[in-house]
Protein backbone atom coordinates (compact mmCIF):
# COMPACT_ATOMS: atom_id res chain seq x y z
CA UNK A 1 0.00 0.00 0.00
CA UNK A 2 1.53 3.69 -0.38
CA UNK A 3 4.39 3.80 1.35
CA UNK A 4 2.56 1.15 4.09
CA UNK A 5 -0.53 4.01 3.26
CA UNK A 6 1.47 6.70 3.86
CA UNK A 7 3.11 5.94 7.52
CA UNK A 8 -0.30 3.85 8.33
CA UNK A 9 -2.43 6.79 7.48
CA UNK A 10 -0.14 9.11 8.84
CA UNK A 11 0.17 7.45 12.30
CA UNK A 12 -4.12 7.44 12.37
CA UNK A 13 -4.89 11.17 11.55
CA UNK A 14 -3.92 12.61 15.00
CA UNK A 15 -5.20 9.22 16.53
CA UNK A 16 -8.70 8.97 17.79
CA UNK A 17 -10.22 12.36 17.49
CA UNK A 18 -12.70 11.31 20.27
CA UNK A 19 -10.38 9.65 22.41
CA UNK A 20 -8.56 13.04 23.51
CA UNK A 21 -11.89 13.90 24.89
CA UNK A 22 -12.52 10.96 26.69
CA UNK A 23 -8.98 10.91 28.09
CA UNK A 24 -9.69 14.51 29.78
CA UNK A 25 -13.57 14.88 30.82
CA UNK A 26 -12.94 13.32 34.17
CA UNK A 27 -14.56 16.01 36.79
CA UNK A 28 -17.42 15.93 38.88
CA UNK A 29 -20.93 17.59 38.05
CA UNK A 30 -22.88 19.43 40.53
CA UNK A 31 -23.59 22.46 42.10
CA UNK A 32 -24.03 23.50 45.86
CA UNK A 33 -22.10 22.81 48.94
CA UNK A 34 -25.58 21.36 50.26
CA UNK A 35 -27.12 19.71 47.54
CA UNK A 36 -26.40 19.59 43.60
CA UNK A 37 -29.00 20.42 41.20
CA UNK A 38 -28.70 16.79 39.59
CA UNK A 39 -28.46 15.16 43.01
CA UNK A 40 -32.30 16.56 44.46
CA UNK A 41 -34.93 13.63 44.71
CA UNK A 42 -36.48 13.55 41.35
CA UNK A 43 -34.05 14.28 39.05
CA UNK A 44 -31.81 10.93 39.14
CA UNK A 45 -28.69 10.74 37.32
CA UNK A 46 -29.20 7.26 35.53
CA UNK A 47 -28.63 5.71 32.05
CA UNK A 48 -30.69 6.69 29.13
CA UNK A 49 -31.59 10.45 30.67
CA UNK A 50 -31.30 13.57 29.10
CA UNK A 51 -30.15 17.28 30.42
CA UNK A 52 -29.12 20.76 29.38
CA UNK A 53 -26.35 22.31 29.03
CA UNK A 54 -25.79 24.63 31.86
CA UNK A 55 -22.26 24.14 33.81
CA UNK A 56 -21.95 24.40 37.40
CA UNK A 57 -20.62 28.09 37.77
CA UNK A 58 -23.73 28.91 35.40
CA UNK A 59 -25.74 27.28 38.22
CA UNK A 60 -23.77 27.81 40.99
CA UNK A 61 -22.50 31.70 40.68
CA UNK A 62 -19.00 32.08 41.59
CA UNK A 63 -19.14 32.41 45.11
CA UNK A 64 -21.19 28.89 45.73
CA UNK A 65 -18.98 27.73 43.19
CA UNK A 66 -15.56 28.35 45.00
CA UNK A 67 -16.87 27.25 48.05
CA UNK A 68 -17.88 23.95 46.19
CA UNK A 69 -14.50 23.40 44.95
CA UNK A 70 -13.08 24.34 48.58
CA UNK A 71 -15.62 21.66 50.32
CA UNK A 72 -14.53 18.85 47.18
CA UNK A 73 -11.34 19.29 45.44
CA UNK A 74 -9.18 20.63 48.95
CA UNK A 75 -9.34 24.20 47.62
CA UNK A 76 -7.25 23.72 44.92
CA UNK A 77 -7.49 26.13 41.52
CA UNK A 78 -5.51 23.41 39.56
CA UNK A 79 -8.02 20.64 40.44
CA UNK A 80 -11.20 23.22 40.64
CA UNK A 81 -10.57 24.16 36.89
CA UNK A 82 -11.40 20.56 35.78
CA UNK A 83 -14.87 21.05 37.17
CA UNK A 84 -15.56 24.54 35.61
CA UNK A 85 -16.94 22.73 32.36
CA UNK A 86 -18.49 19.64 34.27
CA UNK A 87 -22.28 19.29 33.62
CA UNK A 88 -24.90 20.99 36.82
CA UNK A 89 -27.63 18.52 35.73
CA UNK A 90 -30.49 20.92 36.07
CA UNK A 91 -33.01 20.42 33.88
CA UNK A 92 -34.04 16.71 32.55
CA UNK A 93 -35.57 16.61 29.18
CA UNK A 94 -36.97 13.86 27.35
CA UNK A 95 -34.82 12.63 25.20
CA UNK A 96 -37.11 12.37 21.98
CA UNK A 97 -37.02 16.68 22.68
CA UNK A 98 -34.21 18.35 21.57
CA UNK A 99 -31.46 18.27 24.58
CA UNK A 100 -27.93 18.72 24.48
CA UNK A 101 -26.74 15.59 27.39
CA UNK A 102 -28.02 12.37 27.74
CA UNK A 103 -26.16 9.78 30.13
CA UNK A 104 -26.05 6.47 27.96
CA UNK A 105 -24.99 4.44 30.40
CA UNK A 106 -23.72 4.56 34.24
CA UNK A 107 -20.72 2.33 35.79
CA UNK A 108 -18.59 1.37 38.90
CA UNK A 109 -15.15 0.46 38.91
CA UNK A 110 -14.11 -2.81 40.40
CA UNK A 111 -13.94 -3.00 44.16
CA UNK A 112 -10.01 -2.94 44.56
CA UNK A 113 -9.52 0.31 42.73
CA UNK A 114 -12.36 2.14 43.97
CA UNK A 115 -10.72 1.37 47.38
CA UNK A 116 -7.78 3.29 45.94
CA UNK A 117 -9.86 6.71 45.54
CA UNK A 118 -9.94 8.32 48.88
CA UNK A 119 -11.17 11.37 48.48
CA UNK A 120 -13.24 12.90 45.75
CA UNK A 121 -10.24 14.97 44.38
CA UNK A 122 -8.59 11.83 43.40
CA UNK A 123 -10.74 11.79 40.38
CA UNK A 124 -9.92 15.42 39.29
CA UNK A 125 -6.05 15.15 39.50
CA UNK A 126 -5.72 14.02 35.36
CA UNK A 127 -1.68 14.04 36.19
CA UNK A 128 -1.69 10.94 38.69
CA UNK A 129 -1.08 7.57 38.22
CA UNK A 130 -4.50 6.55 40.29
CA UNK A 131 -6.48 9.04 37.61
CA UNK A 132 -5.01 7.59 34.77
CA UNK A 133 -6.30 3.77 35.94
CA UNK A 134 -9.46 5.16 37.11
CA UNK A 135 -9.99 6.83 33.11
CA UNK A 136 -8.82 3.15 31.30
CA UNK A 137 -11.18 1.27 33.35
CA UNK A 138 -14.25 3.93 33.13
CA UNK A 139 -13.61 4.22 29.60
CA UNK A 140 -13.59 0.72 28.57
CA UNK A 141 -16.67 -0.04 30.91
CA UNK A 142 -18.36 2.93 29.30
CA UNK A 143 -18.63 1.29 26.01
CA UNK A 144 -18.36 -2.39 27.22
CA UNK A 145 -22.58 -2.83 26.24
CA UNK A 146 -22.03 -0.73 23.04
CA UNK A 147 -21.19 -2.45 19.70
CA UNK A 148 -17.75 -1.00 20.50
CA UNK A 149 -17.26 -3.24 23.52
CA UNK A 150 -18.94 -6.16 22.26
CA UNK A 151 -16.59 -6.00 18.61
CA UNK A 152 -13.84 -5.83 20.83
CA UNK A 153 -14.63 -8.78 22.99
CA UNK A 154 -15.59 -10.86 19.77
CA UNK A 155 -12.45 -10.06 17.98
CA UNK A 156 -10.44 -12.02 21.06
CA UNK A 157 -10.34 -9.96 24.06
CA UNK A 158 -7.70 -7.87 23.76
CA UNK A 159 -7.74 -5.48 25.89
CA UNK A 160 -8.24 -2.17 24.18
CA UNK A 161 -10.81 0.20 24.59
CA UNK A 162 -12.33 0.59 21.40
CA UNK A 163 -14.68 4.08 21.18
CA UNK A 164 -16.22 6.09 18.58
CA UNK A 165 -14.05 8.67 16.38
CA UNK A 166 -15.35 12.15 16.55
CA UNK A 167 -15.24 14.95 13.55
CA UNK A 168 -14.27 17.84 16.24
CA UNK A 169 -16.39 20.09 14.38
CA UNK A 170 -19.43 17.77 14.10
CA UNK A 171 -20.67 19.39 17.27
CA UNK A 172 -21.52 16.30 18.92
CA UNK A 173 -19.03 14.19 21.50
CA UNK A 174 -18.46 11.87 23.91
CA UNK A 175 -16.65 11.82 27.36
CA UNK A 176 -17.35 10.72 31.02
CA UNK A 177 -17.66 12.19 35.05
CA UNK A 178 -18.03 11.04 38.54
CA UNK A 179 -21.76 11.70 39.73
CA UNK A 180 -21.57 14.75 41.35
CA UNK A 181 -19.48 15.34 44.71
CA UNK A 182 -22.40 15.55 47.13
CA UNK A 183 -23.61 12.03 45.77
CA UNK A 184 -20.12 10.56 46.04
CA UNK A 185 -19.53 11.28 49.50
CA UNK A 186 -22.95 10.19 50.69
CA UNK A 187 -21.78 7.02 49.08
CA UNK A 188 -22.96 6.51 45.22
CA UNK A 189 -19.95 5.57 43.90
CA UNK A 190 -20.85 5.68 40.43
CA UNK A 191 -19.56 7.44 36.51
CA UNK A 192 -21.08 8.92 34.23
CA UNK A 193 -21.04 7.95 30.63
CA UNK A 194 -21.90 11.01 28.34
CA UNK A 195 -23.06 11.98 25.09
CA UNK A 196 -23.25 15.93 23.82
CA UNK A 197 -24.20 17.98 21.84
CA UNK A 198 -22.97 21.45 20.90
CA UNK A 199 -26.53 22.59 20.00
CA UNK A 200 -29.45 20.94 21.37
CA UNK A 201 -31.30 18.01 19.24
CA UNK A 202 -32.34 14.42 19.25
CA UNK A 203 -29.38 12.35 18.05
CA UNK A 204 -28.89 9.84 20.92
CA UNK A 205 -25.61 7.73 21.42
CA UNK A 206 -27.01 4.56 19.96
CA UNK A 207 -27.13 5.96 16.35
CA UNK A 208 -23.29 6.62 16.50
CA UNK A 209 -22.62 3.05 14.97
CA UNK A 210 -25.82 3.74 12.47
CA UNK A 211 -27.12 5.63 8.97
CA UNK A 212 -29.17 7.98 11.70
CA UNK A 213 -25.98 9.62 12.51
CA UNK A 214 -25.03 12.73 10.99
CA UNK A 215 -22.73 12.43 8.29
CA UNK A 216 -21.33 15.47 8.67
CA UNK A 217 -20.42 14.26 12.04
CA UNK A 218 -17.91 11.66 10.79
CA UNK A 219 -14.01 11.24 10.14
CA UNK A 220 -13.00 10.68 6.43
CA UNK A 221 -9.62 11.21 5.01
CA UNK A 222 -8.00 11.17 1.35
CA UNK A 223 -3.88 9.63 2.28
CA UNK A 224 -1.87 10.26 3.81
CA UNK A 225 -3.96 12.33 6.49
CA UNK A 226 -6.19 15.32 4.76
CA UNK A 227 -9.56 15.50 6.02
CA UNK A 228 -12.69 15.19 3.91
CA UNK A 229 -16.01 15.53 3.80
CA UNK A 230 -17.85 11.83 3.81
CA UNK A 231 -20.32 13.13 1.94
CA UNK A 232 -18.18 13.19 -0.85
CA UNK A 233 -15.08 10.85 -2.22
CA UNK A 234 -12.47 9.37 -0.16
CA UNK A 235 -10.44 6.86 0.85
CA UNK A 236 -10.66 5.54 4.24
CA UNK A 237 -13.15 6.56 6.77
CA UNK A 238 -12.45 6.55 10.38
CA UNK A 239 -14.37 3.98 12.46
CA UNK A 240 -13.26 3.87 16.00
CA UNK A 241 -10.51 4.95 18.35
CA UNK A 242 -8.73 2.59 20.56
CA UNK A 243 -6.88 3.19 23.80
CA UNK A 244 -4.22 0.69 24.36
CA UNK A 245 -2.83 1.60 28.10
CA UNK A 246 -4.62 -1.51 29.54
CA UNK A 247 -2.80 -4.17 27.00
CA UNK A 248 0.48 -2.50 27.05
CA UNK A 249 -0.03 -2.47 30.62
CA UNK A 250 -0.70 -5.93 31.08
CA UNK A 251 2.56 -7.04 28.74
CA UNK A 252 0.38 -8.16 25.63
CA UNK A 253 0.85 -5.31 23.64
CA UNK A 254 4.77 -3.76 23.63
CA UNK A 255 5.04 0.25 24.54
CA UNK A 256 7.72 2.40 24.32
CA UNK A 257 10.10 -0.99 23.44
CA UNK A 258 8.14 -1.15 20.08
CA UNK A 259 9.65 2.03 19.15
CA UNK A 260 12.35 1.74 16.18
CA UNK A 261 14.81 4.29 14.76
CA UNK A 262 15.34 4.24 10.73
CA UNK A 263 17.27 6.57 8.44
CA UNK A 264 13.82 8.92 8.04
CA UNK A 265 12.90 9.01 11.67
CA UNK A 266 11.32 6.72 14.90
CA UNK A 267 8.58 4.92 14.56
CA UNK A 268 6.33 2.29 16.30
CA UNK A 269 6.90 -1.25 14.85
CA UNK A 270 4.97 -3.86 16.11
CA UNK A 271 4.90 -7.58 15.48
CA UNK A 272 2.93 -9.06 12.46
CA UNK A 273 0.78 -10.78 15.29
CA UNK A 274 0.41 -7.75 17.43
CA UNK A 275 -0.49 -5.60 14.23
CA UNK A 276 -2.93 -8.60 12.62
CA UNK A 277 -4.65 -8.36 16.30
CA UNK A 278 -5.45 -5.17 16.74
CA UNK A 279 -6.55 -5.59 12.52
CA UNK A 280 -8.71 -8.13 13.88
CA UNK A 281 -10.62 -5.75 16.29
CA UNK A 282 -11.11 -3.33 13.55
CA UNK A 283 -12.53 -5.87 11.24
CA UNK A 284 -14.66 -7.29 13.61
CA UNK A 285 -16.69 -3.54 14.04
CA UNK A 286 -16.80 -3.08 11.02
CA UNK A 287 -18.43 -6.32 10.11
CA UNK A 288 -20.97 -5.28 13.18
CA UNK A 289 -21.84 -1.74 12.05
CA UNK A 290 -21.90 -2.22 7.89
CA UNK A 291 -24.11 -4.61 6.11
CA UNK A 292 -22.41 -4.01 2.93
CA UNK A 293 -18.92 -4.06 3.02
CA UNK A 294 -18.47 -3.86 -0.73
CA UNK A 295 -15.05 -5.29 -0.81
CA UNK A 296 -13.79 -3.41 2.30
CA UNK A 297 -11.30 -4.13 5.30
CA UNK A 298 -10.78 -2.46 8.54
CA UNK A 299 -7.46 -1.77 9.56
CA UNK A 300 -5.45 -0.40 13.16
CA UNK A 301 -3.32 2.42 12.67
CA UNK A 302 -0.94 3.07 15.44
CA UNK A 303 0.30 6.67 16.67
CA UNK A 304 4.16 7.80 15.60
CA UNK A 305 6.95 7.93 17.81
CA UNK A 306 6.13 10.87 19.50
CA UNK A 307 2.89 9.98 20.88
CA UNK A 308 3.32 6.11 22.09
CA UNK A 309 2.72 7.65 24.42
CA UNK A 310 1.50 10.84 24.29
CA UNK A 311 1.52 13.67 26.49
CA UNK A 312 -1.24 12.46 28.10
CA UNK A 313 0.16 9.02 28.60
CA UNK A 314 -2.19 7.29 26.04
CA UNK A 315 -1.31 4.61 23.54
CA UNK A 316 -3.74 5.48 20.62
CA UNK A 317 -4.44 3.58 17.78
CA UNK A 318 -7.32 4.04 15.42
CA UNK A 319 -9.57 1.82 12.88
CA UNK A 320 -10.09 2.63 9.52
CA UNK A 321 -12.21 1.20 6.39
CA UNK A 322 -10.95 1.33 3.22
CA UNK A 323 -10.47 -0.66 0.17
CA UNK A 324 -6.82 -2.21 -0.13
CA UNK A 325 -4.86 -0.59 -3.15
CA UNK A 326 -1.94 1.37 -3.52
CA UNK A 327 -3.55 3.84 -3.17
CA UNK A 328 -6.24 2.72 -1.65
CA UNK A 329 -8.90 3.59 -3.91
CA UNK A 330 -11.89 6.17 -4.03
CA UNK A 331 -15.39 5.33 -2.03
CA UNK A 332 -18.08 7.25 -0.80
CA UNK A 333 -20.70 8.06 2.12
CA UNK A 334 -20.04 6.29 5.21
CA UNK A 335 -19.91 2.34 6.41
CA UNK A 336 -22.33 2.42 8.72
CA UNK A 337 -25.39 1.26 6.92
CA UNK A 338 -27.36 -0.27 9.55
CA UNK A 339 -30.88 1.38 10.31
Amino acid sequence: MAGQVSQRLAAGLLIGLLLAVLAGCGGDGAPKSEDAAGSQPGKPLTAGTCWDAEHLPDVLGQHRFDAWVEQYAGGSEVLGQSMRDDAAYDRPFACDEPHTLEIFDVVSLEPALLARVTSYADLLDESSPLYARVRDQVIDRCFARSPYGVAQRKAGGLPVQLSPSENPDGGLSGGWDPVPADRWVRGEKKFLCLFEQDRPGTVRFADITTSRYPLAARVCIDVPAKEVPCAGPHQAENIAGMVLNTAVESGRLPGRTAIRSATNGRYVALSGRDQARLDQVCQTFLEAVSTAQRGLTAAAYVADADEWPGKDGLYNATCYALEPGDPPPMMNGSVFDRG
